[in-house]
This record gives C-alpha cells, structure tokens and sequence, in this order.
C-alpha cells in the first residue's frame, strides 16, 4: 500500500453548495472506517486454460454465475466467463455494425442481461440468454438521442446517463427508445469557481444504483466528492474526503465551450458498485507528479451505507484495476493490477 493511499489531511474543508444544507459537502477521512488490511496472500486466483486476457479494464459478477470483463482484443471487448463450466464467450467486436460498438464504455448487470455501451456512437445494447441456455446474444436496444459519458441500465429498459460535458447537465434520464425524459442532479459547489458554471468535463464520475432503484451514488474520478441521490434522484448526502485535497482549477474559453483543468490533476476514486444496502468506491488517492503517476491504480476500497457513513476501508497491499462483488456471499472479485492480468477473489467474512 502507497503512503499516498494512506495520508490524511487534517484540515478538510467544507464546501457549501447553495443554500441547501443537503448540498453542503460532509468531510470524512480514512480513520472514519474499519480498516482492513487485504494481504495479496489472502486472494486466491482464478484459473481457466481457456481464458487470455489482453488488457481488461473492468469486472462486474453475474450472480447466475458468470464474470464479464471490459477487455480489448480484437475477438471482442466483452468476455463472459461462465464459472460453472469455465467456457469464455467474447462478444460485441469494434465497429458500426448493429451488434458492434466501436468502444464500450460501461458494463453493468440487471435483471439477468449484461448492459454495454459506446460513447462514441452513443449505442446501448444488452447481452441476454434464451431459456435454459448459458450462452449470451447481443442485441441493440437504442441509441441516445444526447451524447454522454456514461450510461447504467434502470428496470424497465430506462437508462441513467451522466451527461456530456458540452450539455452542462449533470445527469439525463432516457427512455427504452433511447430519448432524454429527464434533466437531474446537480455539481458540487468550488469556492475558487466564480465565472464559469461546472460541467461533467470536470466533474466526470463513475455511477452506480441499487438493485431497488432506491438510490444512486455519483463518484467524481478526479476531485473528492462523492454524492447520494433518493429514488427520484433528489440529492441527499455530499460527501468529501478522505484527504481534503482541493487541486486549482483552471479555466479555457474557446468557440466549443468552457475546458476545465486541474493542477496537480489527482486520481480519486475509480469503479462504484452498490446493493441495496451500501456502496463501494475504489480509492485512488494519487496527485500526479510524473508520468508514471498516471499509471497509479485502486488501492483501497472504501464503502459507505446509502446514509453516506462510513462502513469499512479494504486496504490492498497490492493494486487492483477494478472489483466488484458476489453481495450475497460477500465475495470480492478484482483485476489485480499485476504484469499479466489475473483474476482473484477474495472472501471478504475471512479477512480479519
């Protein structure tokens, strides 16, 4: 673990937002959680002789047995691992065509069918399985009317988007059609911003909701916050932290719009999963210096009940890339961050 994973700052700032007290940002740091050393001793690897991974980005756990992957060889970005009898499916290869994207950018799981979609060509499709059948099919189910950045699948085939960062809308709402519905959420407060409304170009998140579609957390990648919504995406908890690092914001105008950056540039948090019962964030916690900084990955997983407290940090001693978890068993499943890319699981009931 990187003693910048582990420093804290004492003094952290509250930001207010507005005159709503739900909007004023709550600090929290890491002496906030039950900590949990995560040995790489206390993992066991998965091991499949059919399985070659070239660079996965993501992992999400199907609970009918399955692990999908983010990955890019040119069989397919999408890689279904069936646990139960270890065949690998690779699935939605670059391109145009109606069962390609030219780059996924999300994995989700609901209602049984596996969710990609393309920010490029602003695609959402669905991987689904015929009745009694094990093997996935993709198939389109729309386009987005508005670009975005990221998409998450609501029931009833409605979709959550965080909005592109040209629109200065923080999410959108789409219908199974792929139309916007809805305009929701809001920004963060900075103090430090006075001339120019925020965007999702520097507020750009990660976003996960519960199964019940009770709640919805929004996760900022490169500033510390991290904001609860409720079932009609009214905000109810901002949160801030865990080292109150607050980077200069710095400000372009040109003929496209408003270009926000930072200095340092930090890598906060990556990768959000959620039940009904709680979040988890993967925490970064790296202001970058050099370039190899850039290379820095999760090396701490911290979750929260839908309150906004703190519950408990797993602190790895070696990075992962992604995770996400079997909640009815407690079980974690990671990209460990490793010069060949593994697989590995950890039982979390056994970590002490």
């Amino acid at each position: 673990m990187k003693k910048a994973f582990l420093s804290l700052v004492a003094g952290l700032l509250q930001v207010a937002c507005g005159s709503n007290d739900r909007g004023a940002a709550i600090p929290f740091t890491l002496d906030a959680f039950e900590r949990i050393a995560v040995s790489d001793a206390a993992g066991t690897v998965y091991r499949n002789d059919s399985l070659l991974l070239g660079d996965p980005q993501a992992i999400r756990y199907h609970p009918d047995g399955y692990l999908v992957l983010l990955d890019r060889p040119n069989t397919g970005q999408v890689v279904v691992i069936d646990l139960e009898t270890d065949s690998v499916q690779h699935l939605i290869k670059r391109g145009r065509g109606p069962e390609e994207i030219i780059s996924v950018r999300d994995l989700a799981i609901r209602d049984g069918a596996i969710w990609v979609s393309g920010l490029a060509d602003r695609k959402i499709m669905k991987l689904t399985r015929p009745e009694g059948g094990r093997a996935f099919n993709p198939q389109l189910v729309c386009t987005a009317s508005d670009q975005f950045m990221r998409a998450v699948p609501l029931s009833g085939e409605r979709f959550l988007t965080l909005a592109s960062a040209s629109s200065g809308n923080r999410f959108y709402r789409l219908d199974g059609e792929g139309m916007t519905c809805d305009t929701l959420g809001s920004f963060p407060s900075l103090e430090q911003m006075t001339e120019f409304e925020p965007n999702n170009g520097l507020f750009q998140s990660e976003i996960t909701v519960s199964p019940d579609e009770a709640h919805t957390a929004a996760v900022c990648q490169s500033l510390e916050y991290i904001d609860i919504y409720d079932a009609d995406m009214q905000l109810q908890k901002r949160l801030q932290g865990p080292q109150g690092i607050e980077p200069a914001i710095k400000t372009a105008k040109t003929e496209m719009g408003v270009f926000f950056g930072q200095d340092p540039l930090c890598l906060v948090y990556s990768n959000a999963v959620s039940d009904d019962r709680q979040f988890m964030v993967g925490y970064i916690g790296v202001c970058v210096e050099d370039e190899s900084d850039l290379e820095e990955k999760i090396g701490t997983v911290l979750s929260f009940d839908w309150k906004g407290r703190p519950l408990k940090a797993y602190e790895f001693e070696s990075d992962i890339v992604s995770f996400d978890m079997d909640w009815e068993n407690n079980v974690m499943y990671c990209l460990a961050n490793r010069p060949e890319p593994e697989i590995v699981i950890y039982h979390l009931d056994d970590l002490k």
